[in-house]
Order: structure tokens, then sequence, then C-alpha cells
């Protein structure tokens, strides 16, 4: 070609020139003639800076005799067309000519704006996802076939609907071929074909669109007169609609394709494709040589790996703008969280795709947690966790407490259901009595008063809040039911967004989410478009459900994904398939393992590859997937003037070793000069000379930390610090270093329990304080418990669901009670039993009569776990009872002895403490002794009721009384009682 024909930016002024430049451009980039006009015209390139630079030369051409000509560039996704418009923003021309009636957008987004007046003035809307999902459900309940077993789950409604997607772009003489497949598949065929038919009279997606702007294009030439010669910017693998409307386009428009290509031919593949379907006759270029990476980093793990980036990162800052800059990750988890937590670490502003989904907000995991609990008959366990997402309000305005909700709850042995209010109104009662039973005595404390009265208060305002709660699900689940689900209550799926609405603003009203952080403020606003987009299922059909709405509304919520900041400010943090249309000066490719990039293979459970096979193309292979993952790594690999790609050696999570990437080798090979170098061997790379170059190795977090020249967050400078010996005023810092030290030591420190010299121990031999038998016995038995449960007040926290039996705690009270309360009557009454005489009849008639009136006493305080265990303990605990009285009796016969009084009081309720001198000082005891005989001789019998195992008393002697100061309780008693 001679150099004449070639055109410059600015265009050929000379009309023969300009004609014999159009003719080079036809020659040199595959353009056809279809039907006297030329049809579309290939322009190859590579990507990145090259491309960028093919769809400036092509604007140029379109616009080089006016300036302010429309052309519309339909581009790839939203990043490469902000790419592009910056790119073109810098000039076009040599006399500054800018980007004035360029009109970007992407394909699909075209055919909306064509085809939408056209399918509303029919009266269709658009089919969102839980239209389409409430049709799929209509039909599955209709007739679900195959999938009868799951056809409630909505695991298979999102799987179906998936695979409805892909379906629409076949068509129906390949759908019947598909149903002949196998039972599954003709019944993915048959919802496919049953739920499009009830939902194209009123509703249209983007197949439609696409279709619907095919016909416009072809049948109406004025169509697409505003839209001036179209460039179609780095097509990738365009569905069979997409083919169709592209197509269209060409037969109407300019049609010019700016086609990115790697060298690579199986990567290519899918483009090639598309550009065959466009222009029949063309051939894609001899491949060249792929791109490598200039450098490769390897770590210990992925968080070591994405420290070693980040440091690198914060160095490259110094000579690069960071929006020049990008992080692409291999895969979202858990790139993309570790990528911001440390970047943000560092200081560095990021922007890119959110890491966390809406659903994973607290306001969201508030609404869903309420519907599941309403599902699951409001269980404790699942309204707490659910009211602890956020700072929520009652029905009444005021702040939920909900440290106060959980312990009121389990101390009144709420599990679920109705006992939210019967067990707090027994609550709500015994704290009553607590307050009067305190407030008649000599001296009421006024502390243990105060206590009851909160504890009532929050128990009549939690129960309050739930029995609100429970009637407003009543309203849209109870009563009414009918066989298809739906309610009285909620007569509409717009009724049921309004109360869902109302529930949602009663718990977190506007004013309070408008201080909450931006994330849950998106979240709030995603919800209420939610609820109010309700509506458009009532003409669906379908049934209103709780359920249901459930399903949609965390189906909705799981897939709204907001941005992190705005593309261009900060460092672009993304995945590596956002890497078509960059233009960069730096990237860093992380995650390239094989494991993760391109990872497993695997095959769709309803569409399988032999499926898809039978399709002739119209239902991408499996393999595609692995086709579009290469083509981006290549293409990222082109988008910078330097690109440095990492990768870790293992997973610490899983304790596995991982390889490099399949599609890192290439640059392993050609680095280390090994030509066959396997993956498995890729550690040979480092043996080359220069290798320390091109290769970066990270021993460890550790052994990276204490070399680097550039730690890149405050908290990896004070670790530096601290390693070289150096003293930082960090009293936190400080006080670990000695506790690590200290616990490293063989000095007996306070970290190891020495305390002695400490405060605040008790020192119960200067009798300045009374303590109870029990309280030495647990020290005697286990200091540390001692320490824990009784001076730092922490006790192991027993919810009442996981209550399966009475405790032997529990028993042991029952037990005493029903001993102290027959011979407190008895003695009122002046009843009780001689010397050596039996109990009465009567009174063991009153003995059961009291346990049973005890026992129903805890099981309304929920202490008695499940009722059929109960049932059995229950009847084994009267018998025991009935047993001891019987036992009493001989053993009170033998004694010659009389009853004389139970729950002995001393150091309580006015009564003198027990003083015990010892070595040093006194000892003061408080407490009470379960029971006191007397003998005809005066002597006096002390017993402590015990209910559990006698193998704790194993080691009581004569010699040993107290088995080492592990069992006091009787010895103590026997000086109350003599007292």
């Amino acid at each position: 070609m001679p150099a004449s024909l070639t055109p410059t930016a600015g265009g050929p002024s000379d009309p023969v020139q300009r004609a014999l430049s159009d003719l080079a451009d036809s020659l040199r980039s595959g353009r056809v003639e279809r039907g006297g006009r030329l049809a579309a015209q290939v322009t190859t390139t590579a990507y990145g800076r090259q491309a960028l630079e093919a769809l400036r030369d092509a604007v140029a051409r379109v616009k080089r005799d006016d300036p302010m000509a429309p052309v519309t560039v339909l581009v790839p996704n939203n990043i490469s067309g902000v790419v592009a418009r910056r790119f073109l923003a810098q000039g076009l021309t040599a006399d500054g000519n800018g980007i004035a009636g360029i009109y970007l957008s992407t394909l699909p987004r075209l055919a909306e704006q064509l085809a939408a007046p056209t399918l509303t003035a029919r009266g269709c809307r658009p089919a969102t996802r839980p239209v389409t999902g409430a049709a799929i459900r209509r039909r599955l309940d209709a007739g679900p076939g195959i999938f009868g077993p799951v056809a409630g789950h909505p695991s298979t409604s999102r799987a179906l609907a998936q695979a409805m997607t892909a379906l629409r772009d076949v068509d129906d003489a390949t759908l019947t071929t598909l149903a002949g497949a196998s039972s599954l598949v003709k019944d993915v065929v048959r919802l496919h074909r049953e739920t499009l038919a009830e939902l194209q009279p009123q509703w249209y997606d983007a197949t439609d669109l696409l279709e619907t702007a095919t016909t416009i294009v072809r049948e109406n030439a004025s169509a697409t007169t505003e839209l001036g010669p179209v460039l179609l910017y780095l097509p990738q693998d365009l569905s069979r609609a997409q083919t169709a409307f592209a197509q269209s386009l060409a037969a109407r428009t300019d049609l010019q394709v700016i086609a990115g290509l790697t060298g690579n031919a199986r990567a290519d593949q899918g483009v090639v494709t598309t550009l065959t379907a466009l222009v029949p006759d063309f051939e894609p270029p001899a491949a060249g040589d792929e791109p490598l990476a200039a450098r490769v980093i390897n770590a210990s793990d992925s968080d070591d790996e994405v420290r070693c980036v980040v440091r690198e990162v914060v160095q490259t800052l110094q000579s690069v703008p960071a929006h020049r800059i990008a992080v692409l990750y291999a895969d979202r988890s858990p790139y993309a969280r570790l990528l911001h937590e440390h970047l943000g670490a560092a200081g560095i502003t990021a922007n890119g795709p959110g890491v966390r989904p809406v659903n994973e907000r607290a306001v969201s995991r508030l609404l869903l947690g309420l519907l599941e609990a309403g599902r699951t008959d409001f269980r404790r366990a699942d309204m707490l966790r659910t009211l602890a997402e956020v700072g929520a309000r009652d029905f009444t305005g005021e702040r939920i407490s909900l440290s106060r909700w959980e312990r009121v709850s389990r101390e009144a042995g709420v599990v679920a259901g109705g006992q939210w209010d019967t067990r707090l109104s027994t609550y709500v009662d015994t704290q009553a009595a607590t307050i009067r039973a305190e407030q008649q005595k000599d001296e009421p404390y006024d502390s243990t008063i105060a206590r009851a009265e909160r504890n009532r208060d929050t128990a009549v305002a939690l129960r309050r809040f739930m029995i609100e709660l429970q009637s407003r699900f009543a309203a849209v689940t109870g009563p009414g039911a009918s066989e298809t689900g739906s309610t009285e209550g909620a007569s509409s799926w717009s009724a049921l967004g309004t109360w869902a609405r109302d529930l949602f603003h009663d718990l977190i009203p506007p004013a309070d989410v408008a201080r909450m952080p931006l994330e849950e403020q998106y979240a709030a606003g995603v919800i209420e478009r939610t609820l109010h987009s309700l509506a458009a299922l009532d003409q669906t059909g379908s049934d209103p459900t709780v359920e249901g709405f459930a399903e949609v509304l965390a189906l909705e919520l799981e897939s709204a994904l907001p941005r992190v900041g705005r593309f261009g400010e900060g460092v672009l943090v993304a995945p590596v398939t956002s890497a078509i249309g960059l233009d960069l000066d730096v990237v860093y490719l992380v995650g390239l393992a094989e494991d993760l990039f391109p990872g497993r293979l695997r095959d769709d459970s309803l569409l399988p590859e032999r499926v898809r096979v039978l399709t002739a193309g119209q239902l991408p292979s499996t393999r595609a997937r692995v086709e579009i993952k290469h083509r981006s790594l290549l293409a990222a690999l082109t988008s910078a003037g330097q690109v440095v790609a990492s990768f870790p050696r293992g997973d610490l999570r899983r304790h596995t070793d991982r390889l490099p990437s399949r599609w890192l080798l290439p640059t392993l090979r050609r680095a280390s000069n090994i030509a066959d170098l396997p993956a498995t061997k890729w550690d040979r790379a480092g043996i080359d000379p220069s290798s320390d170059q091109w290769l970066t190795t990270s021993p460890s977090y550790a052994g990276s930390l204490l070399t680097t020249d550039a730690p890149s967050t405050g908290q990896e400078w004070r670790i530096r610090a601290l390693s070289a010996g150096l003293t930082l005023d960090e009293p936190v810092i400080d006080a670990s270093r000695t506790m690590s030290q200290d616990r490293d030591s063989d000095r007996f420190t306070r970290f190891d329990g020495n305390l002695v010299g400490q405060d605040g121990l008790p020192d119960f031999v200067h009798g300045t304080r009374a303590v109870s038998p029990t309280a030495l016995e647990r020290f005697a038995i286990c200091p540390h418990e001692y320490f824990v449960q009784r001076m730092l007040k922490v006790e192991p926290v027993e919810a009442p669901e996981e209550v399966l039996e009475i405790s032997a705690l529990d028993i042991g009270s029952l037990i005493h009670e029903c001993f102290d309360e027959l011979i407190s009557e008895c003695a009122e009454r002046g009843e009780l039993p001689g010397y050596g005489q039996p109990w009465t009849s009567a009174q063991r008639r009153r003995l059961q009569e009291i346990a049973a009136a005890r026992a129903g006493a805890f099981e309304a305080e929920g202490r008695t776990g499940h009722p059929l265990l109960w049932a059995r303990a229950r009847t084994r605990i009267l018998a025991d009872l009935d047993w001891m009285l019987s036992d009493d009796d001989g053993w009170r016969a033998e004694q010659d002895a009389r009853v004389v009084a139970s729950e002995l009081a001393f150091g309580m309720h006015g009564e003198p403490e027990v003083e015990i001198k010892v070595d040093g000082g006194v000892v003061r005891f408080r407490g009470s002794a379960d029971k006191v005989d007397e003998r005809r001789d005066g002597t006096l019998l002390v017993t402590d009721i015990k209910s559990g195992s006698i193998r704790k008393f194993k080691d009581l002697s004569e010699t040993n009384p107290v088995a080492h100061g592990e069992k006091l309780q009787l010895p103590v008693y026997a000086h109350a009682a003599r007292a």
C-alpha cells in the first residue's frame, strides 16, 4: 500500500485522496460490499492504548468533514465507555476538536432506547427479576414435574431463572431438540416455554428488546438516522439476539468494528465468532506473541500476597497518579475484601465493584431476619440475633436495650412462640413479688428493689413489643390462609409491600437511616425500591405470601452490589474480567493461582455440556467461560505499560499448596529462559542469575515485613520499629509486650496466676466481709473459677432453647424449697414429728401437693426443658421426695430425734454470723442450714440435703471432715446450729 493512501488523524482534504483513503481502509480492514452499500468494516487491534488509538482514528475519519457529525460508539461495558470518553476528550484532531456529537452506549442499551417505546405502547412492561421469579413459581406450583421434591425451595426457582435466561437465545426448533435430551432438560424446556407464554403478553425482557430493535431497524430506514455511523468497539461474545441486532445495524448504517485480539487463537475464539457473524469473509490475522507480565510476585498465602502488592502500590504512587493504577484480582473471595481493607489501612483511595452486597448490610439483615423469625415461630435466638444487627426502636419509638432484653428473656426462660407472653408475664409477677417482699423487710435494700423494678419494666416493654410484632405477622400469615397460600391480611402484593414498609419504618425511622453510614443508607434505599416494586407482582396473578416476599427481597438484595467510590478517583480495584477497555500505566494482577484462575470447570446442573452441544453454538459451551477469563487476562497484560503478576504459594485457610496459573507459565518460562518449565517446578525459575529483577518472593508475612523498604501501614511501621528494639509511646503495645515476655519467662508472674500484692483481692481472714461456705468451697476446688465467676462476675450463659432437661441445680432447689415449705407449715401449726415419730400420710400428701405446685412454677419459668423429658423427670422427683420422707423416718427413729427447723439462717435476715477463728484472724460465715434435728439428750443433728451423686463426698472421713477445704457446709452449719 502506497504511503499516500494512508489517512492521517485529521483526514486528507483532497476528495480524490479521500476516496483512495476510504478504499485503503476497506481493503486493509476487511470491509465488504452488501446490497450496493459497504457493510461492516473490521479493524483489528491489540487491547489497551492501541485499541483507544484505533477508536480515535475511526472517530476522526468520521468527523473529518464535520466535527459536529453524530457518531455512535457501542462499548462492551460501562468502564470501557468512561475510559473511551476521557481518552477521546483529550482531542481527536490536531485543531483540538473533542467529543462533541459522540454518543457512547452498549449494544443492549441502544436496543432498549430503540425498542422500549414500541413495547410500552403495546402495553408491555419490563420483566424484572421478581416478576420472572413469580411466574416461575406459578409454573412450578401448577406442574413441577421432575422438580416436585424441591419445587418449593428458593434455589430451584433461581436455578431455573438462570437456565431460562440462557434458553431465551435458543430458537424454537432447537428447544424441541433439547427437550428430547433427558427428562430433566425436557421439564426445563417445558417450564421455560410455559413461563415465557405467561409473561409475553404483558412483559418484556432483554431478548425482547433486542429482537424488537432488530425488527425496527430492518423495517424502518429512518430509525437509525440520528445514530450516524456506528462504531462497535471491542465486541466480545455476543448472543444470538445481540448478533442479529448488530447485523441489522450493519445493513442500515455505516457500521465499523474495532475488534481487540490477544494473539491467542483459543482466547480470541469468541471475538472471532462474533466478527465472522458480522463479516462472513473475515479472516483473523496470524497469531502473534502473547503479552507477558514484567514481574512476578509470589507470597505464602493470599493475605501476605495482598500486603506485598499494597506495599508496591505505595511505592508506585510516588511516581504514578492513583487513577493510572489498577489492582485486578482473579477471584472475588478473598481478594476483594482484602484489597479494600489493606488499601484503606494504607490511606489509599480505591474504587471499583463493591465488596459486600446489600443483603449483608445491617438494615437488610434486620428485615430479612424478622421475616425468617416469623417463619420459625419467633425463636428467641433468632429474634435477638436479628435485633442486634442495628440500633432499632420498639413500637413506642424508644431505643431497644438489647442487652437487657437478652438477659430478661433468658432469665424468663423464653424459647419461642407464645412463651413471649406467658413466661414474660410470669417473670413480671416474680419481680413484683420480689419488690413487695423486700419492701416489707425491716431494712429493705434499695438496690434490690431498683434492680427488680428495672427487670420488671424491661420485661413489660419486651412483652409488649413481641405481642405487637406477632400480631402484625398474624395479620398476613394467620387465620384466613387459603389452600393456595394467600391470606386475608395480604390481599395483594402491594398491600404486603405496604405492611413490610410500615414495619421497617417503625423499627428504623427514616430520620435514623439518615444518620447511618452511606452504605446503610444505600441498602435502605434498595429496600424501599424493592418494597415499592412489589406492586408489579399483582399483574402476574401470583398469590401474595410472606414466604414469596422473603424470597423476592432476598434475591433483590443479594444481587445489589453498590460500587465503591467513583471511577478515576483513586486506585481501581476490580476483577480481571474488567480489563477489557482499560488504559493504565501500572496494573497488578493478584491471585493467579491455578485453582483460582481459571479455577475448577464445573458443568451446569440444568443445562450440561452434552446438552449445549446440541444447540450448534446457540448456547455457549462451558469451555467458553474459561476462554473469556483467558482473554481478559491477556487484555489486562496489554492494558498498561507495566504489569506485575502475583500468586500465592498456599492457602492457610485450607492448609493446601497452590501452583501458578497455567496462563502465568509463559511469563515464568520466558523470564527464566526455561522453555519446558512445568507448573510443579515453577520455583526453578529463581535459579536464573537475573531472577531477582523479575521474581520477588515473600517467604512469610514476618519475613517480608522485616526486610521491606516500604511498609505500607502504620501498623507495619510500628512492628518494624519494635523489631528494631525501639520504644514506642503506646500503652497497649507496651502492655502486650510485657505480657508476652512474662509468659515466655520462667518467672511466676501475674500473667501466670500470681496475684500477690494486687489490690482488690478479698481477705476473709480479717473478718471484714462475710462469706458463704459454698464460695470458699469453690475457691478450694478451683481458684481460677472463683476468680472468674465470683470476682470478675463472668459466668457461663445457658440459653433457654438449649435446655433439654432440668438442671441438677434446679432439681436441688426444687427439693430444698419443697422440704422447707413443708417443715415451715408444720412448724407454724405445731405438727412437726416428735422424737422418732414418722411423717403422717397427710404430711406426705401435702409434700406431693407442694412439689406439684413448685414444679408447675418451675415449668412456667422455663427451667424444666423439653416437655417429654420433664414429664419423666417430674415423676422421678416426686417419687424421690416420698422416698426421702421414708428415709428420714428411719433415720430419726434410729437417732430418736425430732425435726427442729429448716433453712436455719445465719448472717442473714437479722441473724448473727458464724465466726470461726483461724490462723491470722476470724472468718465470718453467712448462709442457711438445710435441716436441723434434735435428739432427746439435746444433741443437734444438721443435715445438708443433696440430690446429686455421692461420689463428691468420697473423701470425707473423721480425719479429714472438710475434704481439704472442699466440703465446708456441714461444719459451718453445725456451728450455726450450736449458736
